[in-house]
């Protein structure tokens, strides 16, 4: 439930103790309507509007009879079926219903001083009651199966009735849910809105109590986000552990301040050799990306409570957080964290073999199980808009019911083949400020309104009456207010089954990897930046603030650079062939990050940490090169330098006379820039055509020419 095992909800449960409240209690029954208020519910007794809420399964028939149970209990047991129902859920009849039944045994069997509320005993202890009730009426003990959907059923009431009956502040409760408790602050579009954080897993309650604070105040200022609370308590409870194997029970970590930085960088080999507990990686030690993320988040959480520290101590009942000193600032210094180690940026990509493989039969997502398909014609929907517009994943997933906008106001005109048709408006839910709108052509349009067909019929067929859907893509499970988005985690499952079903491989034979569905936007951008879009056309259309942010996904273009830059010829200011390699040349200037070194007519080739004293005389400078890419340029450069020393002594020689004399030191200036450039374009010009034949190119990432000779060099080098 929620991302937590039944034990730890047990034990979450105990953690919290609530109790029966009568006057509480009061309150949840007026909520439930009539039509609910019955001895025995199911989807026979129930009117149409909360049929659908009851999951019955192959026991048709078979109702949850609470007429039996004590007064609180039976108000507290329906309270629950409708509260499931109430938030998009399905009760499992059978489960409850036999629930239903050992709790009228196990009370009745108990007289007078037995339980009259839920809440009277743990959920152990009832877990413990229900099996000798079955067995003092049958002589042996349920099925495991049996037993499983009463726990199941218990425990889910159990967890509504705590959220109700507890009193407290809700940031000092254990576990935090946005979905059952509203009072939770998250954005209005949340991607991890569904999943609980629990707090019960930090034993030290000095350390829980303060990570509770923290918690409100960050969600509450904009500090943290609820995917990234997540994180923090996961850290926090890593640290707990490491505290409680210490026996330190003190927020301050050490009473001697200089031992502090001692402890933190133990802590710091503690988890980089700590072990991978699930997953695929489990029992491999974990990975240097995932200890870097405990340690700040360990390290950002103390920032904090430094920096607040009297209000911790106000909020939290310890006064020991008032002795952080300068030591719990921050524990480590530069490059002592681990540095995850630099991802082979080909692996971002699908090149174009893998996603032809893949668009050509994305068909079977879509196709029935008897046809051979996955059945998922949502997560086919999904796939083909990722391919086409490069959106992160919760940018398609949390897509309004009808998200297309017109693509300018008043009449539409018609649209020819590839034109663009209307607007799509999506969810921002990383960037604040960020564009929220792309341009979509015809087929984009036509993918949106077949699905919202689908959604259309799924919603007749599975959604209380008139239920009005809040996003386009809808998840399946326990969604009948249609207010759920599709599941990430569902979709890389299925795309992982289409991938091993097909055997789909890149070029150099690597299985296609899924699970990283952000592969689809790594593609898309490279795809855009190598066919010529301008680079700010590209940052646009992703959604980034800042062109830096963009060129994130330019770093597989570094073999295009490379073997575009290395097809030409080098010459000096004097039109000398370079003596450098050209290979070396481009290492040194590393043109995806030195763009500073590169001038509108060539390169500098002055080392980057020397300064330049010759204002903007490159080319009569020994330290300047450059290649046949920049010819349009020179030649301009050739014109205006010329035109102007032509406007300079027209204006000269009206004014005194004369023209003016050789030796002149601006004359000098200019006819030596002009000669160089005259010899620079001579030698260019003279130069062989490139080996494809090709007359010119344009240097680049986002430039309408790519060399055929370049990118089979890079074709080459991957496939080796």
């Amino acid at each position: 439930m929620n991302g937590i095992t039944a034990e730890e909800l047990m034990d979450c449960l105990e953690t919290a103790g609530s109790r029966h409240d009568a006057a509480v209690l009061d309150r949840l029954w007026s909520s439930v309507p009539a039509e609910m208020r019955l001895p025995r519910l199911s989807a026979g007794t129930v009117s149409a509007l909360y049929q659908g809420g009851f999951a019955e399964g192959g026991q048709r028939g078979t109702a949850i009879d609470v007429s039996g149970l004590p007064g609180p209990m039976r108000r507290e047991v329906t309270w629950c079926v409708f509260r499931v129902i109430e938030l998009g859920g399905r009760i499992q009849v059978h489960g409850a219903a036999m629930l239903a039944r050992r709790l009228t045994e196990i009370t009745a069997g108990m007289g007078a001083g037995g339980p009259r509320s839920l809440t009277d005993l743990t959920a152990r202890a009832w877990l413990q009651q229900i099996p000798l009730a079955v067995h003092r009426r049958r002589g042996k003990l349920p099925a495991p199966s049996s037993l499983t959907q009463m726990r199941q059923a218990l425990l889910r009431f159990l967890w509504l009735l705590d959220l109700a009956y507890d009193a407290r502040p809700w940031w000092q409760r254990e576990s935090w849910h946005p979905v059952e408790d509203p009072r939770v602050p998250v954005r209005l579009h949340e991607p991890q809105g569904r999943h609980a954080v629990h707090f019960h897993r930090i034993t030290a309650g000095w350390l829980r109590r303060a990570a509770q604070w923290h918690g409100k105040v960050a969600l509450e200022t904009g500090l943290l986000r609820w995917s990234t609370l997540g994180q923090r308590v996961f850290a926090l409870a890593a640290f707990d552990a490491f505290l409680a194997a210490r026996s330190i029970s003190d927020p301050r970590l050490d009473a001697d301040p200089a031992r502090i930085r001692h402890l933190m960088l133990d802590f710091l080999s503690h988890v980089r050799a700590s072990r991978a507990s699930r997953g695929p990686t489990e029992g491999q030690p974990v990975s240097a990306a995932h200890a870097k993320t405990i340690l700040v988040n360990v390290e950002q959480f103390y920032l904090f409570m430094h920096d607040n520290k009297d209000e911790a101590a106000a909020a939290t009942g310890e006064p020991g957080w008032k002795d952080l000193g300068a030591g719990h600032a921050g524990f480590y210094r530069a490059r002592e964290l681990p540095r995850p180690s630099r991802r082979d940026p080909a692996l971002d990509i699908i090149d174009d073999a893998a996603m032809t493989q893949v668009m050509a039969r994305i068909g079977l997502l879509g196709d029935s199980a008897a046809d051979g398909g996955l059945d998922d014609p949502q997560a086919m929907r999904i796939t083909m808009l990722q391919a086409r517009l490069g959106r992160r994943i919760n940018e398609i997933l949390m897509l309004d019911a009808d998200p297309l906008l017109p693509l300018a106001p008043g009449p539409q005109p018609a649209a020819g083949p590839g034109a663009l048709t209307a607007r799509l408006r999506y969810q921002q839910t990383k960037i604040d400020g960020a564009p929220d709108t792309i341009p979509v052509d015809a087929e984009i349009t036509a993918i949106i309104r077949a699905q919202q067909e689908w959604a259309a019929a799924w919603l007749d067929a599975h959604a209380a009456p008139g239920t009005q859907p809040r996003y386009l893509f809808l998840g399946l499970l326990f969604n009948r207010n249609a207010d759920r988005p599709y599941v990430s985690a569902t979709l890389h499952k299925t795309l992982t089954e289409l991938a091993l079903r097909l055997g789909i491989r890149d070029s150099a034979g690597r299985m296609v990897d899924f699970q990283r569905t952000h592969r689809f936007r790594h593609t898309r951008a490279t795809s855009l930046l190598n066919a010529g879009v301008p680079i700010h056309v590209v940052q646009r259309y992703l959604g980034h603030l800042s062109p830096a942010m963009t060129m994130h996904y330019a770093q597989t273009l570094a073999e295009t650079h490379e073997a575009e830059f290395l097809r030409y010829r080098k010459i000096t200011a004097d039109a000398r062939d370079l003596q450098a390699s050209p290979r070396d040349l481009y290492d040194m200037l590393q043109l995806d990050q030195r763009t500073d070194r590169i001038l509108p007519n060539g390169w500098c080739l002055l080392p980057p940490r020397q300064a330049c004293d010759r204002g903007n005389a490159c080319l009569t400078c020994s330290k300047f090169a450059t290649d046949a890419t920049f010819l349009p340029e020179l030649r301009a450069q050739k014109d205006r330098t010329l035109a102007l020393i032509d406007t300079r002594q027209a204006a000269f020689t009206e004014r005194t006379g004369s023209p003016m004399a050789p030796g002149n030191v601006w004359l000098d200036g200019r006819h030596r820039e002009a000669g160089a450039l005259d010899a620079i374009i001579t030698a260019l010009e003279s130069a062989p055509e490139a080996p494809d034949g090709s007359p010119q190119a344009v240097r680049g990432a986002g430039t309408p020419v790519r060399a055929d000779a370049a990118i089979a060099r890079q074709d080459e080098r991957n496939a080796r």
